[in-house]
């Protein structure tokens, strides 16, 4: 049997003609009628894992509510964290990376996400420019913060890069129940060590100096 050829007709039969801010406010309104095949609501608890090594081949997910952390393993086995996704976030689908690379992403909070199909993400984000755009967005976006985060860990003393993280996850986030949670809380001494380059130890030395000072 040959290779299963999938058009963006398959899916939807509306011209993609408006700029594209949410994607899936933007795809229920141009192909409403493909979303239930191709688009699934989950609502998991907390302290869950979506996928972890060897696990690759996933869903792309979108964060709706609540936060998730994603990251990998250290040679002990420990958790190393990378980021910290929030509303807005997608992630997963690991199989155009080097077969080297594992990571895991595991739930912080109760979360709400959208599991998209990744034959129909992939066909929605290339055959029309609109949504193409939205991705390149997406894609620049990671790429500022993942540079930030470089910037932290490489150009800043130890006070300068915890402080500067704990702005960055200011803010307050609903989760998958409505709770609202202040999100620099539900990181720990470590996850903040992981994103800084530094070990737990200094870390909170530095967060006891910080609150002392203020």
């Amino acid at each position: 049997m040959g290779p299963i050829i999938i058009t963006l007709s398959d899916f939807c039969k509306k011209k993609l003609i408006f700029m594209v801010t949410n994607l899936y406010d933007y795809l229920r309104d141009v192909c409403q009628d493909s979303l239930a095949a191709n688009i699934q609501e989950r609502v998991v608890n907390a302290q869950t894992i979506l996928y972890q090594p060897p696990q690759r081949v996933t869903p792309i997910f979108e964060v709706v509510r609540g936060v998730v952390k994603v990251g990998s393993h250290s040679s002990k086995g420990e958790e190393v964290t990378h980021y910290i996704l929030k509303p807005g976030d997608f992630f997963g689908n690991l199989q155009y990376l080097n077969v080297g690379f594992a990571e895991f992403a595991k739930t912080l909070t109760a979360v709400q996400l959208r599991a998209y199909n990744p034959s129909f993400f992939r066909t929605v984000t290339t055959q029309y420019p609109e949504v193409s755009e939205w991705f390149a967005k997406k894609l620049v976006g990671r790429w500022y913060q993942a540079e930030k985060q470089l910037f932290t860990v490489t150009g800043l003393n130890a006070q300068e890069k915890v402080a500067r993280t704990l702005i960055q996850y200011e803010g307050i986030i609903e989760d998958a129940g409505g709770r609202k949670l202040l999100l620099r809380e539900l990181l720990t001494l470590q996850d903040i060590a992981d994103l800084t380059g530094m070990t737990r130890q200094t870390v909170s030395k530095v967060v006891k100096r910080i609150h002392a000072i203020s």
